[in-house]
């Protein structure tokens, strides 16, 4: 393989600039040439307005020009081997000092120059107004070595049109844990952003929780950065063309013109929920069929099937965002924008990661029906397009303003036709999203229930409907439940049961179980509690409850385990299709908090200073083993081998102390 390619080659090639030469900048800047000039005519130690200046942009623009702040000092941290390697990028000191927001690459004959987005959002159901990115700049797009488009971009490199009351500013703490997450996630298998370089930025501070803290920037990539938000802006400051613009070029640039769209399915099959009772929220009832469709029904459709898909892979692994607003959702369905995430150490559903979720509004059970709640406001966004259908798009694309007035009879089949159409949308998200669930949960006990993604008709949908609602209610959710009571390490488990050789059932115990098979549910001390009863030194009447819970819960695994080695009478083919899905390691929040505090506490002098000596080894090993879940021969035992046992081994007591830690939104 080769080193890849030299980054001022890549930008010489055509698309490098995709979404700035398609969409409308904030007239404040109109152009490339004019941002050229601005850029070149300050004092470049400064760089300041108008690049820097928080302020409501123009109507109808989709992004604002703009550059990051000048720093003191730039400092590479970590470099992600990985990702310069899918992007097919040299990792040269040019490169390195792009990516860390020293140096900034432009061209006016390319249309080629830094932008950061424009968008509004909901935030924990409220409207927020205009919001954008207040510390992001991007930076531009390549081609990876998929030939996939990604668009790289800094976050943390200082003020945007759209800091709002912010300093622009990332401190180094939230960088670790979003470099570090956004790979692991990834590299496991769930749809996610990821991460090229962690740049340190010493000299520089930002005032938070606990008062003045280091900053840092990274430098982070995604297909698309575009949010549910960036369609929320053109309901709150409504723009026919600007939305037009936008949603095209999502259509034609991010989805390639939409050759992935769900065109094989008829969008009417889901008049009918086939779900009515999963604990999702629940969609309004269609009164009629959707007759006909447009490209822009199938794009609609797509985002929620993405998204479907992406929160069914953090379901399954257990992951949190923990702010779920809609400028925080992916038209993609990836997980981005990390802020105060969690995994689940154990299975508590009403669990939140972020401190400020009083209400439990994005705890985990919550995810996916909050998920939804931001596709109905995408919806609404796209109301005047998805309910104009094949009768009236062209008179609604017609039309100069949405403020225009279209006949009253036109107008009332566009607002029941939207209606109809959110109520089908919500069916078809949750059988995506309940059948991906229930096949990757499968998979992780090592059942292949061998459900498609792409079924037609009506007969196929509701006989793999019945199979997701038999398997969720028969077999998944009596282990969640045992799960939730044993309180044992939730992803862990999964590793121990596709590991395990040893028989189900046995004879030395009274409930029919083999010791072996139950200490997979149990930790050793509730195992000792079994094994004191069954030898008669706990009075089952005396006890406190404690032992009591623990027998009725290895009645419940019993049970259970019957219904289980029905589907799973082959246990070497159990242990592979399992080891496909389960990762060996997946970091933790104290793992986190460790590598932090060996910077803020242990190093806090030497990252003040450029020219010190950083010891990053904690750092990297976490990196290390969070890239590669699967492969602990990838884990480079050289690295930091003190640690590596203590983060794998969940196995002791004690270590429940540490378990499910809340975190702020600050960063």
């Amino acid at each position: 393989m080769s080193d890849g390619r030299c980054v001022l080659n890549v930008l010489k090639e055509p698309g490098a600039s995709r979404f700035i030469k398609s969409l409308n900048p904030d007239n404040a800047i109109p152009n490339v040439k004019r941002a050229i000039a601005l850029a070149e005519s300050q004092d470049v130690k400064k760089r300041i307005l108008p690049f820097h200046q928080p302020r409501n942009v123009s109507r109808g623009c989709h992004f604002s020009y703009a550059i990051p702040e000048r720093r003191p000092h730039y400092r590479t941290l970590l470099k992600s081997v990985q990702t310069h390697r899918d992007m097919d990028l040299k990792m040269d000191e040019k490169l390195e000092k792009l990516l860390g927001g020293e140096e900034v690459y432009y061209n006016e004959s390319q249309g080629l120059f830094p932008y950061s987005m424009a968008y509004a959002g909901f935030q924990f159901g409220s409207f927020a107004g205009q919001l954008g990115d207040g510390r992001v700049v991007n930076l531009f797009e390549v081609q990876d070595s998929k030939s996939t488009w990604q668009t790289v971009q800094l976050k943390g490199s200082g003020l945007t049109p759209f800091s709002r009351f912010a300093d622009g500013k990332a401190v180094l703490r939230s960088s670790i844990r979003e470099l570090i997450i956004s790979e692991a996630l990834y590299h496991i298998g769930v749809p996610s952003s990821r991460a090229l370089q962690l740049t340190l930025l010493p000299k520089t501070r930002a005032s938070r929780e606990r008062m003045f803290e280091p900053c840092a920037v990274l430098c982070r990539v995604a297909p698309t950065w575009l949010r549910i938000g960036n369609f929320d802006l053109f309901r709150f400051r409504p723009h026919l063309k600007g939305l037009l613009g936008l949603t095209h070029f999502a259509i034609n640039e991010v989805f390639d013109g939409g050759k992935d769209f769900p065109r094989y399915r008829d969008f009417n099959v889901f008049r009918k929920d086939f779900f009515p009772n999963d604990g999702v929220q629940q969609s309004p009832e269609a009164r009629n069929p959707v007759e006909g469709s447009t490209i822009y029904d199938e794009f609609y459709r797509h985002v929620i099937n993405l998204n479907a898909k992406g929160v069914a892979y953090c379901q399954a692994y257990g992951f949190m965002n923990g702010v779920l607003n809609t400028d925080n959702t992916s038209i993609m369905g990836l997980s981005l924008d990390y802020g105060p995430f969690n995994i689940m150490d154990q299975l508590k559903p009403d669990f939140t990661p972020n401190h400020d979720d009083i209400t439990g509004r994005y705890s985990f059970e919550n995810q996916p029906s909050a998920i939804w709640w931001n596709l109905i406001m995408l919806a609404h966004d796209l109301s005047v397009l998805i309910g104009a259908g094949p009768n009236h798009i062209d008179k609604i694309l017609s039309m100069e303003e949405l403020s225009e007035e279209l006949p009253a009879e036109v107008e009332k089949e566009v607002v029941n036709r939207a209606n109809d159409f959110i109520a089908l949308a919500g069916n078809e998200y949750k059988f995506t999203f309940l059948s991906e669930y229930a096949n990757l949960m499968g998979k992780r006990i090592g059942i292949d229930l061998g459900f498609s993604s792409k079924l037609i008709n009506p007969e196929e949908i509701a006989a793999q409907s019945s199979k997701v609602q038999d398997f969720l209610s028969n077999i998944l959710e009596p282990l969640l439940n045992v799960l939730q009571a044993t309180e044992v390490d939730y992803n862990h488990f999964f590793v121990k049961l596709q590991n395990y050789r040893g028989p189900i059932f046995g004879n030395d115990d009274e409930e029919g179980l083999s010791k072996g098979f139950l200490s997979i549910f149990f930790y050793p001390s509730q195992i000792e509690q079994l094994q004191a009863y069954k030898s008669g030194k706990v009075d089952f009447n005396a006890d406190s409850g404690g032992v009591r819970i623990v027998m009725d819960t290895a009645e419940d695994i019993f049970q259970w385990a019957k219904k289980y080695a029905k589907f799973v009478p082959d246990e070497r083919k159990r242990s592979e299709i399992a080891k496909e899905v389960n990762p060996l390691f997946i970091p933790r929040a104290w793992m986190f908090d460790e590598v932090i505090d060996d910077f803020m506490l242990n190093q806090r002098t030497e990252l003040h200073d450029p020219e010190s000596k950083i010891d990053n080894s904690l750092l990297r090993k976490l990196f290390i083993m969070s890239s590669n879940p699967y492969d602990p021969s990838r884990w480079e035992e050289s690295v930091r081998p003190d640690v590596q046992q203590r983060w794998v081994n969940l196995e002791h007591e004690g270590i429940r102390e540490k378990y499910l830690k809340q975190a702020s939104c600050s960063s």
